[in-house]
């Protein structure tokens, strides 16, 4: 590490983030079964009207082309919701073997701010950055 006029480097300042208490896992644990009915509600309501769609039977070939599109943008949502709510099972999946609040990475704690922000998280903001850039060491 370079120095400049001889200084030494500045240790390690990163906080110590703390375990979630009792209240605050309480907290995140309704958060996640509000998360999670959410999830299902939006899911079974896309499954519904992309079925709906379906049946439609349309003559014109500009209505079956709008119906194709409707179909698959609530089936690409569909996907965005299935993928949220594998995150959110997951999460709880952590609560269960209490490893939940810890880093999937690196093991250091969550802070319960990002917690809080974002229940289903599964790394700290550190290894979230590099996972978001790619280059997250596993």
């Amino acid at each position: 590490m370079t120095t400049f006029r001889g200084e030494y480097p500045l240790p390690n300042t990163k906080p110590v983030e703390k375990p979630p208490s009792r209240d605050d896992l309480e907290f995140l644990r309704e958060t996640l079964e509000t998360k999670r009915r959410e999830l299902l509600s939006l899911y079974a309501h896309d499954v519904k009207v992309g079925q709906e769609s379906a049946d439609d039977s349309a003559d014109d070939s500009v209505d079956r082309a709008n119906n194709s599109f409707n179909r698959e943008l609530m089936f690409s949502l569909s996907d965005t919701e299935r993928q949220m709510l594998i995150m959110v099972e997951e999460a709880f999946d952590r609560l269960e073997k209490s490893t939940y609040g810890s880093c999937g990475n690196c093991g250091e704690q969550i802070g319960v701010a990002r917690l809080k922000a974002v229940p289903w998280a599964r790394y700290c903001i550190d290894c979230q950055e590099s996972e978001e850039r790619g280059v997250l060491e596993r």
